[in-house]
């Protein structure tokens, strides 16, 4: 009898030891999952002599410390941690490529890449297109001349499920978005994307998000989106076009593009916004080799920056729609 409990004391070592290595393999399984990385430029062009900020967005698996290391084809870049500031001074008109290599000592390292063009500002800059915004204030017609017409809507009056998302995406245009009247000093109109938010009156400085959800024009945002499929009754969301839409079916004859931005959390209506801009300056931003690039780039930021969003990011590409 003596040598039963022996024996299953032993057995129950070896279990325990096997089971503890399966373990520990499982745990190193897991820790070898690759990083998740993207990156993107402040702007997709850039003067002669001029200097642009770069971002990365990683995320560790086992929420272990990053490393950045950033290098560059050209130019000279400094970077500290996610941020890095890539100087292309004395580097003639082109375009460059800058990447971004994130290690957590553990896991597979990931590399991005993010290319910027110094343009020659001397001539034509047909691959870069600036937007400003504007207050389309009731009963004012959009303005003719402009290389791309983009608009700010938001389908019905804020709910309480609406309001804050409402709230980041106009912070945001509001505050990343130079008005266009001041760009117009400086670049001519025909390079110029317009970025119109309807109003129901002239707003007085200094303009807040608030005030803009509080006297913002929902019919006419209403006028515009009933040319487009689906019923859009929430928002924001962000309609561009090569021409002024004005609410009229024969004007949503296409390209255009349209972001749905009604599910979008809050804190990422920055960036999302962001990445709009960057896009709409790019020459032929509708084809959808340079479409399929932005959804990308946006579905791997949601799923970084966003937590516990697995819905989000499964409805990611039906929030951007391209129509011909």
């Amino acid at each position: 009898m003596g040598r039963t409990p022996r024996a299953a004391l032993v057995a129950s070592a070896l279990l325990a030891a096997v089971l503890s290595s399966g373990l520990w393999g499982s745990r190193e399984s897991r820790a070898a999952e690759p990083l998740d990385l993207t990156c993107s430029a402040q702007t997709p062009t850039v003067p002669l002599g001029g200097t642009v900020t770069v971002k990365a967005w990683a995320r560790s698996p086992a929420g272990r410390a990053l490393r950045y290391t950033w290098t560059a084809t050209a130019g000279r870049i400094e970077g500290r941690g996610a941020v890095a500031r890539w100087s292309l001074a004395e580097l003639r008109p082109g375009t460059f490529a800058a990447s971004v290599t994130v290690a957590d000592g553990v896991s597979v390292s990931a590399e991005c890449l993010v290319r910027v063009t110094v343009r020659r500002d001397a001539q034509p800059r047909g691959m870069s297109r600036e937007t400003g915004r504007f207050f389309l204030v009731s009963g004012q017609p959009e303005t003719a001349g402009y290389g791309l017409y983009s608009y700010l809507l938001l389908g019905a009056p804020p709910s309480e499920a609406s309001r804050e998302r409402y709230l980041k995406a106009i912070e945001a245009y509001l505050s990343l978005i130079p008005d266009v009247v001041s760009l117009e000093e400086y670049v001519p109109r025909g390079e110029l994307n317009i970025f119109y938010a309807p109003v129901r009156g002239a707003p007085a400085p200094p303009v807040t998000a608030q005030w803009v959800v509080d006297n913002y024009d929902y019919a006419r945002a209403r006028s515009v989106l009933r040319i487009l499929p689906g019923s859009n009754r929430d928002g924001p969301y962000i309609l561009a076009a090569f021409k002024p839409l004005g609410g009229t079916a024969a004007a949503a004859a296409g390209p255009y593009l349209f972001q749905d931005l009604s599910s979008v959390p809050p804190h990422l209506a920055a960036s999302w916004v962001r990445e709009f801009l960057n896009q709409a300056a790019r020459e032929r931003f509708w084809e959808e080799k340079k479409g399929a690039q932005l959804a990308q780039r946006l579905r791997t930021t949601v799923g970084i920056m966003g937590a516990g969003l697995p819905e989000v990011r499964k409805s990611l590409v039906s929030w951007i729609t391209w129509f011909r």
